[in-house]
């Protein structure tokens, strides 16, 4: 314990670290739109989806590019997940974009999105029973471990320059289920590029009561507009082409576009402070 609170202690102040503090103006922009968004599971705006507190994943790739991903819930189940993310345009600007993909199994209220276009999608998120499952266990640490050896079973790929494999994390970014509900259990897992941590295939899982009785279900989920594929036991279950944004609305399931343009704050040069702190009390 005393070596990991001196390791802690020797580190510097988040806010005298530079790049930290450039980080967290960054995530600030992020927050900052996600929390313009409202989104109703009605046109009459009277079942709103809720934003949850913190972003359920922050990402960074090797290139300087970086997103939060924000998921909105409706009666505590996931509704819309969506990811604000940027890159470098020059020495301090940043190139804003934003991304959402509908979760939930009905469609939602048209939106006005900040990419300057309307988004209703056309029907909402299908779930399938995931072949040759085990059945679902009774308490929830249990479920955990078969949903993550059913995650295992799923590998993700996309066309880059190539084909890549993507890496699963094993950890789930969302947990929700209500014992007493239709749906008792469900986790939602992200296979990320090998560049950084940038989620590009989600993978819903689902613990749902049926005529048989209880049951694993799965739903892929688009996170990237370049063409992605996803297989089951080596049988592919999934395949999406190139994005391409239809221009002023769309009703596609999956959605991004550029949002906006945001400049950094000048960061002051090593070892220096802007200005003699006395020659600022008159400004």
């Amino acid at each position: 314990m005393l070596f990991f609170v001196t390791l802690l202690l020797s580190q510097p102040p988040a806010a005298e670290n530079p790049a930290a503090g450039r980080q967290e103006s960054i995530r600030a922009e992020y927050r900052a739109d996600a929390e313009k968004y409202e989104f109703f599971a009605d046109s009459e705006h009277q079942q709103r989806m809720e934003l949850a507190a913190k972003p359920i994943m922050h990402w960074d790739n090797d290139d300087d590019w970086s997103g939060d991903v924000f998921i909105w819930t409706r009666a505590g189940l996931p509704a819309v997940i969506g990811c604000i993310l940027s890159g470098p345009s020059g020495d301090r600007d940043r190139l804003l974009f934003h991304e959402f993909h509908l979760l939930s199994e009905n469609s939602l209220a048209l939106v006005d999105l900040q990419t300057h276009s309307r988004w209703r999608p056309a029907k909402g998120l299908v779930r399938m029973l995931v072949a040759g499952a085990p059945q679902p266990a009774a308490t929830a640490a249990a479920r955990l471990t078969q949903m993550r050896q059913l995650s295992r079973e799923f590998t993700a790929y996309m066309e880059a320059d190539g084909m890549w494999e993507l890496r699963l994390l094993t950890q789930p970014l969302f947990r929700y289920g209500d014992e007493r509900s239709d749906i008792i259990d469900g986790a939602l897992f992200t296979y990320v590029w090998t560049r950084g941590t940038d989620p590009e295939v989600l993978l819903l899982l689902e613990c749902r009561r049926t005529e048989q009785g209880p049951a694993w279900h799965f739903a892929p989920v688009q996170f990237t507009n370049r063409a992605a594929w996803l297989k089951h036991n080596g049988r592919e279950v999934w395949r999406i082409p190139v994005h391409e944004e239809p221009a002023g609305s769309t009703t596609m399931i999956y959605t991004t576009a550029y949002a906006r343009t945001f400049t950094l704050a000048a960061e002051p040069a090593e070892g220096k402070l802007d200005a003699d702190p006395s020659s600022l009390k008159n400004k």
